[in-house]
């Protein structure tokens, strides 16, 4: 049988592997509430209907970590799939206030390894960009006594992971926290240069496709957009960045939902960084 590993980009932070016919999602997030819920402090709903059109089936689910636009639309995915999901304390909190099943959920530790089917998966410690003044809303223990449907700032970080997925061969290293060499690199543009060139100098990666750079607070109804944001970079100095520090590196900005096959994508010569139009 020929090797297959396919990879769909679903927005955000969202990632889905497809191999030997099962299926591993990270941080699938549909619903995309506006801003204005946000900062009215609005209870939002999943939109079930949409999660399960965008994800039919799945297996597993990885969670880096606990606010919204990682996790929100995670328990209706698990229970509609069945799928286990792998995640922190607060993961594991949230789904359970959201009806999952306790034995549908798994909490990581950094270090340890799980073998998903066709999937091995390492986690790791990983770090998330300062949210400064904001830090304190958005992260720390989940409040007490809450119930669906819950508002943006209930989805509180605790500990972030990253994962480092082999599968037919292929070496991903997701949302890192520790580098280490790999085929396929996925990882926000919320950091500085700095960290992008020690990262890409230890990893030495063939595929780079960079994650959560488009403003979510947007519907998938509208044209997706570049989120304007105060820290890291745009996807244009990324690119150029990429041009002059690892020009071997394949740069893949995909379309949203397009499948891709891994394996054939880090086989083809590079032909240059580029961003989209």
């Amino acid at each position: 049988m020929k090797p297959n590993l396919s990879f769909r980009w679903l927005g955000v932070q969202g990632v889905e592997l497809r191999c030997e016919e099962q299926t591993l999602v990270i941080d699938p997030f549909f619903t995309r509430p506006p801003l204005g819920s946000m900062l009215l402090l609005r209870p939002v709903q999943p939109d079930r209907e949409l999660i399960l059109r965008m994800v039919p089936a799945c297996s597993y689910i990885l969670v880096t970590h606990s606010h919204y636009d990682h996790l929100m639309d995670v328990p209706d995915l698990a229970r509609h799939t069945g799928a286990t999901v792998f995640g922190s304390a607060n993961t594991g909190q949230i789904l359970d206030l959201s009806g999952v099943p306790g034995s549908q959920f798994h909490q990581v530790q950094p270090g340890e390894r799980l073998n998903l089917g066709p999937f091995e998966v390492e986690v790791f410690a990983n770090h998330h960009v300062s949210l400064l003044a904001a830090g304190t809303i958005f992260n720390g223990p989940i409040r007490p006594g809450l119930r669906p449907p819950l508002r943006q700032v209930d989805y509180r970080m605790d500990r972030p992971f990253g994962f480092y997925i082999q599968a037919q061969g292929v070496r991903i290293l997701v949302c890192p926290g520790p580098a280490r060499p790999a085929d396929v690199l996925l990882a926000g543009v919320d950091w500085k240069e700095g960290y992008y060139r020690s990262l890409l100098a230890a990893t030495r990666p063939r595929l780079f496709v960079p994650l959560h750079w488009d403003n979510f607070f947007r519907s998938l109804e509208q044209p997706l957009r570049e989120l304007v944001r105060p820290t890291g970079l745009s996807l244009k100095r990324l690119a150029g960045l990429m041009a002059e520090a690892a020009p071997t590196t394949k740069f893949r900005v995909p379309s949203i939902f397009e499948r891709l096959n891994l394996i054939e994508l880090i086989s083809e010569p590079a032909e240059g960084p580029h961003a989209p139009s």
